[in-house]
Protein backbone atom coordinates (compact mmCIF):
# COMPACT_ATOMS: atom_id res chain seq x y z
CA UNK A 1 0.00 0.00 0.00
CA UNK A 2 1.14 3.38 -0.86
CA UNK A 3 0.39 6.89 0.27
CA UNK A 4 -1.86 7.48 -2.91
CA UNK A 5 -4.28 4.24 -1.79
CA UNK A 6 -5.20 5.91 1.71
CA UNK A 7 -8.58 5.71 2.55
CA UNK A 8 -10.51 8.74 3.28
CA UNK A 9 -11.08 9.28 7.19
CA UNK A 10 -14.79 8.81 8.33
CA UNK A 11 -16.35 12.32 9.34
CA UNK A 12 -16.19 12.35 12.78
CA UNK A 13 -12.26 11.69 12.80
CA UNK A 14 -11.84 14.34 9.70
CA UNK A 15 -13.76 16.88 11.98
CA UNK A 16 -11.04 15.90 14.90
CA UNK A 17 -8.25 16.96 12.66
CA UNK A 18 -9.26 20.06 11.08
CA UNK A 19 -9.86 21.12 14.51
CA UNK A 20 -6.56 20.14 15.65
CA UNK A 21 -5.26 21.72 12.98
CA UNK A 22 -7.35 24.76 13.75
CA UNK A 23 -5.70 24.85 16.99
CA UNK A 24 -2.41 24.24 15.93
CA UNK A 25 -2.38 27.56 13.93
CA UNK A 26 -3.97 29.22 16.50
CA UNK A 27 -1.17 28.28 18.99
CA UNK A 28 1.51 28.95 16.81
CA UNK A 29 0.28 31.96 16.20
CA UNK A 30 0.16 33.04 19.40
CA UNK A 31 3.59 32.00 20.13
CA UNK A 32 4.86 34.60 17.42
CA UNK A 33 3.50 37.18 18.84
CA UNK A 34 4.54 36.55 22.17
CA UNK A 35 8.38 36.40 20.68
CA UNK A 36 7.59 39.91 18.91
CA UNK A 37 6.20 41.47 22.06
CA UNK A 38 9.35 40.05 23.87
CA UNK A 39 11.64 41.33 21.39
CA UNK A 40 10.00 44.25 20.67
CA UNK A 41 10.18 45.39 24.43
CA UNK A 42 14.35 44.70 24.81
CA UNK A 43 14.66 46.41 21.37
CA UNK A 44 12.42 49.75 23.12
CA UNK A 45 14.85 49.24 26.29
CA UNK A 46 18.00 49.11 24.54
CA UNK A 47 16.69 52.41 23.06
CA UNK A 48 16.98 51.43 19.11
CA UNK A 49 13.70 53.32 18.45
CA UNK A 50 12.95 56.71 19.12
CA UNK A 51 16.47 57.70 20.10
CA UNK A 52 17.12 61.68 19.23
CA UNK A 53 17.97 62.96 15.85
CA UNK A 54 20.89 65.05 17.24
CA UNK A 55 23.22 63.67 19.90
CA UNK A 56 25.36 67.02 20.28
CA UNK A 57 24.72 69.67 23.28
CA UNK A 58 21.56 71.36 23.62
CA UNK A 59 21.88 74.94 23.30
CA UNK A 60 19.60 77.17 25.31
CA UNK A 61 19.47 81.24 25.22
CA UNK A 62 17.72 83.05 28.21
CA UNK A 63 17.31 86.69 28.65
CA UNK A 64 17.56 87.73 32.00
CA UNK A 65 16.64 91.49 33.13
CA UNK A 66 18.66 94.45 32.39
CA UNK A 67 21.54 94.96 35.11
CA UNK A 68 20.76 91.56 36.57
CA UNK A 69 23.56 89.08 37.18
CA UNK A 70 24.02 85.42 38.29
CA UNK A 71 24.72 85.36 41.03
CA UNK A 72 24.54 81.32 41.67
CA UNK A 73 23.25 78.36 39.95
CA UNK A 74 22.60 75.02 40.48
CA UNK A 75 21.22 71.87 37.95
CA UNK A 76 18.71 69.71 39.38
CA UNK A 77 17.28 67.07 36.60
CA UNK A 78 16.23 69.02 34.05
CA UNK A 79 15.82 71.95 35.82
CA UNK A 80 18.11 74.65 36.08
CA UNK A 81 18.17 77.32 39.11
CA UNK A 82 19.64 80.58 39.19
CA UNK A 83 19.72 83.64 41.25
CA UNK A 84 19.81 86.98 40.06
CA UNK A 85 20.36 89.97 41.77
CA UNK A 86 19.77 93.77 40.09
CA UNK A 87 22.26 96.47 40.12
CA UNK A 88 20.74 100.01 42.05
CA UNK A 89 19.12 101.80 39.59
CA UNK A 90 20.43 105.45 39.26
CA UNK A 91 17.06 107.62 40.15
CA UNK A 92 18.05 106.68 44.41
CA UNK A 93 15.09 103.98 43.59
CA UNK A 94 15.64 100.43 45.23
CA UNK A 95 17.29 98.28 43.05
CA UNK A 96 15.36 94.83 41.58
CA UNK A 97 16.72 92.58 44.77
CA UNK A 98 17.37 89.34 43.98
CA UNK A 99 15.52 87.10 42.08
CA UNK A 100 15.09 82.91 41.93
CA UNK A 101 14.46 81.71 38.36
CA UNK A 102 13.35 78.09 37.48
CA UNK A 103 14.30 77.63 34.12
CA UNK A 104 13.72 74.08 31.76
CA UNK A 105 17.34 73.67 30.61
CA UNK A 106 16.24 72.32 27.47
CA UNK A 107 14.60 75.15 26.28
CA UNK A 108 15.92 78.17 28.10
CA UNK A 109 11.90 78.50 29.52
CA UNK A 110 11.71 80.24 32.86
CA UNK A 111 9.10 77.62 34.37
CA UNK A 112 9.43 79.61 38.12
CA UNK A 113 9.99 83.25 39.23
CA UNK A 114 10.69 83.51 42.84
CA UNK A 115 11.28 87.43 43.92
CA UNK A 116 12.95 87.62 47.17
CA UNK A 117 11.86 90.04 49.24
CA UNK A 118 13.18 91.94 52.65
CA UNK A 119 11.33 91.06 55.67
CA UNK A 120 10.08 93.97 58.11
Amino acid sequence: MGDDDEKPLDPAAERVRRRLVRLLIVSFGTMVLGFVAVFGAIVYKLGLFGAPAGTGPSVAEVRLPAGATVTSAALDGDNILLRISGEARGDGQEGRGEELLVLDAASGEILHRVKLLPGG
